[in-house]
């Protein structure tokens, strides 16, 4: 081929009068593109062409491109379904836990181990004391404290008394602490160290550690929440302006821990280790407390390749979530560290092919997850499992949507574009978080009306390019925007 690709019109001559029509050759790079995209190619540009003969009159962007099938496997398969999930709040569905499993192990961590009955008295006497204290249902309540046994037993407590936990990152410098304290309106701050000089807004409440004594109430407070109401505020980076608080239902949380993903046995054991305050703290914590399995939480401060390998041996780690750079360093640096987890996830960003290789090579019994989703649909919206051969040509896929998610790839005019081609992510279904915490101008900017779903129903406007591929997977592209990844 001379060019990548190329395509010639030749009018054909009229006979008997009529238009003879025109005949269309295609002429493409073999290394840059393959017979069967050709062919597409080519079947949407007569589908386009009729729609111009057929209505002359409409501007060309507004002209259907997909056929029929196409059209219902956006919709259909590939959309994915949305079909209802729990309906009860976090502190119901855990109580139900411990009543299924009351002496299995929930929590590891710092020389000790937690039973479900042992965590849920620790959280009921955790819950008390916050009530006594004044926290309600829907209170705010700030979580500045290292991770820790006693960080996410101060998590549970606050979901049993009703209140809405805004973690806080210990490594943030103190305006951004009272930036975000002052934005999500909280009534109260739990810290584990001196405040020092933060200066916060009038009225916030500073507690201590709340972990009781011995003589503590330990019975179930007996607040009941709706499972639409909020379980928690955790705030962006802020890199494209002020930070701002993704206000997440228990509805979201209690879905994500029910998708049928986590029915094969391997997140029975998971590393929590990220910070309090990154989204993927909701999949360490609530996947493996709503399905009976163990949290074992990392020592608090940063960890080294060599502390993740000592970690996954010494606790049997099951599972774990690291961000694709992460995923990266330990692939470089200590790829059998994962000798023997059953699934390792990764995401955030663009997970390195060569990367995932490395540690398949290394690990042939792991499974590796390329895990997709803002903070906006509560940690995932999509996943893509990596099976061999890794014959992956470009990116690895993000995959497919969770249970009970929808997604589309939609152009401007918010119309569905065909496979293979770019177009802007929307997401859909229960995943979605309420909103942006007290920002409803720019809760109404990015949290859209579905024209696709039920009356009344929403979609996130991600900001993220992506394509379809042939086989019904999703393939991130990059940004709409200038925002960087």
């Amino acid at each position: 081929a001379k060019f990548d690709l190329t395509f010639s019109f030749a009018e054909r001559r009229s006979v008997d009068g009529r238009p003879g029509g025109l005949d269309i050759t295609i002429e493409y790079a073999t290394d840059l593109y393959d017979a069967g995209s050709v062919e597409l190619a080519g079947e949407r540009l007569v589908r386009l062409l009729g729609a111009v003969a057929s209505a002359p009159d409409v501007p060309v962007g507004e002209l259907e491109l997909l056929s029929a099938g196409e059209r219902g496997l956006l919709l259909g398969g590939w959309a994915g379904a949305v079909t209802g999930g729990p309906g009860a709040g976090l502190g119901e569905l855990f109580g139900a836990q411990v009543v299924r499993t009351p002496d299995a192990v929930a929590v590891v961590g710092e020389g000790c181990e937690l039973s479900y009955r042992e965590l849920d008295g620790l959280a009921n006497g955790v819950a008390r004391r916050l009530i006594a204290e004044g926290v309600r249902p829907g209170s705010r309540v700030a979580l500045f404290q290292e991770r820790s046994v006693g960080a996410v037993v101060a998590t549970l407590g606050v979901v049993k008394a009703g209140g809405v936990y805004v973690p806080l990152d210990t490594r943030y410098p103190a305006d951004r602490v009272e930036l975000i304290v002052g934005e999500s309106g909280v009534s109260h701050l739990v810290t584990d160290r001196d405040p020092g000089s933060l200066v916060l807004p009038a009225g916030v409440r500073v507690l201590g550690p709340v972990l009781g004594g011995e003589d503590d109430d330990v019975s179930d407070p007996g607040v009941s929440v709706h499972a639409d109401e909020l379980v928690y505020a955790m705030f962006t980076s802020g890199s494209t302006g002020v930070p701002k608080g993704v206000a997440v239902t228990h509805r979201n949380v209690a879905d994500l821990a029910a998708q049928t993903m986590y029915a094969n046995g391997s997140h029975t054991r998971v590393l929590f280790h990220s910070a309090m305050a990154f989204d993927a703290s909701t999949y360490e914590m609530w996947v493996p407390w709503l399905n009976g399995g163990t949290l074992v939480v990392a020592p608090a401060g940063h960890l080294a390749p060599a502390d993740y390998q000592r970690l996954l041996a010494e606790h049997r780690i099951s599972s774990l979530w690291l961000t694709a750079g992460l995923f990266r360093v330990m692939a470089e640096e200590a790829p059998g560290a994962f000798a023997g987890v059953r699934e390792v996830w990764a995401g955030g960003d663009v997970v390195p092919p060569e990367a995932v290789r490395r540690v398949m090579d290394c690990c042939p019994d792991v499974t590796v997850v390329n895990g997709y989703g803002p903070t906006e649909t509560t940690t995932f919206a999509t996943t893509h499992r990596i099976h061999r051969p890794l014959d992956y040509a470009g990116a690895i896929p993000i995959g497919e949507p969770l249970d009970n998610h929808r997604v589309y790839v939609l152009d401007e005019g918010l119309r569905l574009v065909p496979p293979g081609t770019p177009g802007e992510l929307y997401i859909a279904g229960a995943g979605l978080a309420q909103g942006y915490l007290d920002r409803p101008v720019l809760t109404a900017d990015r949290f859209v009306a579905d024209p696709y779903g039920a009356a009344g129903t929403r979609m996130y406007r991600t900001g993220d390019l992506v394509r379809w591929n042939l086989e019904g997977s999703l393939e991130y592209l990059g940004r709409a925007d200038q925002q960087v990844k």
